[in-house]
């Protein structure tokens, strides 16, 4: 498949979940949005949270939440103070923002886009880019990177969301036993090589998503994982600095 195409598939794919109401979509509470605005900010990583000193001073700060609409990150990092911009692929994704920035009288920039893509934007221009979990969604994260790197400051924060090489390895075998996992797939992953569903998504290697980042001039300064309850879906998460 071309870029395009596999872009307006994945637009169309996550539209139709947020139509179904799934939970990553379903945006912040009002207590988030009153803790931010008491300046207690909390960004979930599924069950674990963004650690406070990585967001210590993002009061001010000019930040991209990037293929992060839902009306959860970039609502509350407003709420927190910061003069936000929000891009996404999908339309549904942004009307969460949307709603959210009307409902709390928030001032955000939203924009419809590719996390590929971010030429609207100058060098230079943001002091923060966080990336909820979405690079399973694009074929080549190292375009991402060098777009994220073009666009920070320096000095300035990328903190980055992704699933582990894990999930994408292994398959669930079913036995009298209940199942179990075994490692079928190598690296890197892609769904339409396996099945011919519409959902495309992507299975990275660790050596492209941090080696990726390196090579774009970053330095990794911290990292954390959550173990979901499934033994095979693992996250991890990266603060990297623009030098």
């Amino acid at each position: 498949m071309i870029l395009k195409d596999i872009f307006e598939q994945v637009e169309k794919n996550i539209d139709s979940l947020v139509a179904k109401q799934v939970d990553w979509a379903a945006g912040a509470s009002r207590e988030e949005f009153q803790a931010a605005r008491a300046g207690k900010l909390k960004l979930h990583f599924f069950d674990r949270e963004v650690p406070d000193e990585w967001l210590s001073d993002i009061k001010g700060k000019k930040v991209l939440c990037l293929a992060g609409a839902g009306g959860l990150q970039a609502p509350l990092l407003a709420c927190a103070g910061a003069k936000v911009t929000v891009i996404d692929l999908s339309d549904k994704m942004l009307d969460q923002d949307r709603a959210v920035a009307e409902r709390e009288n928030l001032q955000m920039e939203i924009v419809k886009g590719n996390m590929c893509d971010l030429s609207m934007f100058g060098e230079g221009t943001f002091d923060y880019i966080i990336n909820p979990p979405s690079l399973m969604y694009v074929p080549e994260p190292g375009a991402v990177f060098r777009e994220c790197y073009r666009v920070l400051s320096k000095g300035g924060v990328f903190i980055m969301m992704a699933p582990n090489p894990i999930n994408y390895v292994c398959d669930h075998i079913d036995d009298a036993d209940g199942g179990y996992y075994k490692a079928v797939h190598r690296m890197p992953f892609c769904s339409t090589d396996h099945d011919d569903s519409d959902w495309i998504e992507y299975g990275n290697t660790m050596e492209t998503y941090l080696g990726g980042l390196i090579d774009c001039g970053f330095l990794i300064n911290g990292y954390m994982e959550c173990q979901m309850e499934d033994i095979t879906e693992l996250y991890f998460m990266t603060r990297a600095v623009k030098n």
